[in-house]
């Protein structure tokens, strides 16, 4: 069974380590380990800086020290009891679907569930702290979010797709300190399971000369354009305005260097380093017209969040 089910709540913990006068900032630092998912999950709330800071001022310490205790003491033994009904169970409760995973989360304990949409998928987002406060069962909530989610969502393919690529990208670049392998593999990976992805490579920033984009690893048919300057065609485009340039026809596009005659389409993503400076770029040709959609760009933008992150 694919792993659907993460707790999170030891970093909600962590605030626990301050004052009660700093638990906003507590709440800020978490949220910058989760801000995609804290942020709409504050959206959905309909959640300013002033309303949670009034929430957090109203929660006792005792409550967050008895909810600590409580997850410390019994928390392991439910997530294992969990696991094991759905992993029993995963027929019924569609595990391979591969566009859902559910996220156990501390929160401000104002709702049971939510549902966030990421480039991960749909990530069903429990309450632990809510669960705690009003004594209610998390398993059976669980349970009723997964099927109310399957039994309500159609299933999107390519966002399944990407949702399982992107898990196995991330702990491969969490398990590896080697960029030039994590490259390799970004490559290989996004080469060999998109079938619209026909030839997938980075260019990299020459290191002598910052306006020159050298060719690094790829895998698709062997290209002439080992070497790109900044500015020339979408590559270029690319590097020069670090923004992602998504071209679903380039028959239609007058700066752009082909490679050759299959490609129809093709999408660059620049690497931008902490400063702002281009690390180098992913290049992806395709052989079809319009394939691209936002999945493609949210998707490959993350993969690249995730390099700069560890990397750079």
């Amino acid at each position: 069974m694919r792993s659907i089910l993460q707790d999170l709540t030891p970093e909600f913990l962590k605030i626990l380590n301050k004052d009660k006068i700093y638990w906003f900032e507590g709440w800020q630092e978490y949220k910058q380990n989760r801000p995609k998912i804290v942020r709409e999950y504050e959206k959905q709330e309909n959640l300013n800086d002033e309303k949670i800071k009034e929430i957090l001022a109203k929660i006792r310490r005792k409550d967050f020290d008895m909810f600590k205790q409580d997850w410390e003491n019994n928390f392991l033994e439910i997530k294992k009891e969990m696991v094991m009904k759905l992993s029993r169970n995963a027929e019924h409760f569609q595990l391979k679907r591969g566009d859902f995973v559910v996220y156990i989360m501390g929160l401000l304990g104002l709702n049971s569930h939510y549902y966030i949409e990421t480039y991960y998928g749909t990530v069903i987002l429990i309450d632990n702290f809510y669960h705690f406060l009003n004594k209610k069962d998390i398993k059976k909530t669980i349970e009723e979010a997964i099927l109310n989610f399957i039994n309500n969502t159609p299933i999107n393919p390519k966002k399944a797709l990407f949702a399982k690529l992107l898990s196995q990208i991330e702990k491969y670049i969490y398990d590896n300190n080697d960029k030039d392998r994590v490259m390799k593999k970004i490559v290989e990976t996004l080469y060999k399971n998109v079938d619209y992805y026909n030839w997938v490579g980075f260019y990299l920033t020459d290191e002598n000369d910052k306006n020159m984009l050298n060719l690094g690893h790829y895998l698709g048919e062997p290209t002439e354009h080992v070497k790109i300057p900044f500015g020339s065609g979408i590559c270029g485009q690319a590097a020069s305005t670090k923004n992602t340039f998504v071209v679903q026809d380039v028959t239609k596009e007058t700066n752009y260097l082909s490679c050759s005659e299959k490609t129809k389409s093709e999408i660059v993503v620049p690497i931008l380093d902490n400063d702002g400076n281009v690390f180098g770029e992913l290049d992806i040709d395709s052989h079809k017209l319009e394939p691209f959609t936002i999945e493609d760009s949210q998707f490959l933008e993350e993969i690249i969040n995730l390099f700069v992150k560890k990397f750079l």
